[in-house]
């Protein structure tokens, strides 16, 4: 055999004493000591943010717990209201036949006009029955024609027939 020797060959050959092997160990951060005083400070300057925060945590927990109560299609809308209202966007409209929706508005106009309807006839019932107005209730000046009487129609006509006649010249 003959054989070629490359530094590939020969780097094989060795392979085994040339072997380096290295271990990977991850950085661990080291620990802040804290002087005592200045931890009491920033516990009292925090104290309250950090009251806040728990119950924002207890209520949150507080409010998956009740979801645990309740069943598939109402657990998953009240995700959606969580989810939103922790401000995610909230999820599109579903997709309505237009007929259908149609259909849909004409019933719901339908049912606030029979509503109406019930409502006035409901109305005039309890009221009883209107009393129509004269006509005339309009134009009373009150108590000031009882000391001066009406004028009548045909007074008015007697004295227009009367002055209506053209003078003659002299």
């Amino acid at each position: 055999m003959s054989l070629v020797l490359t530094k590939a060959a020969l780097a094989l050959k060795n392979a085994e004493s040339n072997l380096q092997v290295v271990k990977f160990e991850a950085h661990k951060p080291k620990k802040k000591k804290i002087v005592e005083s200045e931890n009491d400070q920033e516990d009292k300057a925090t104290g309250p943010a950090k009251q806040n925060l728990e119950l924002k945590k207890i209520r949150h927990e507080i409010v998956k717990f009740g979801m645990s109560g309740f069943d598939p299609t109402k657990k998953e809308e009240a995700k959606i209201a969580l989810a939103v209202s922790l401000g995610a966007k909230p999820p599109k409209r579903e997709y309505i036949n237009y007929k259908e929706l149609m259909n849909k508005r004409k019933q719901e106009k339908q049912k606030l006009n029979d509503e109406k309807q019930m409502m006035i006839a409901k109305s005039n019932l309890s009221t009883g029955i209107k009393k129509k107005k004269k006509k005339g209730v309009n134009n009373d000046v009150g108590h000031f024609l009882s000391n001066y009487g009406k004028v009548q129609k045909k007074d008015l006509k007697k004295n227009n027939s009367k002055g209506s006649g053209k003078k003659k010249k002299k």
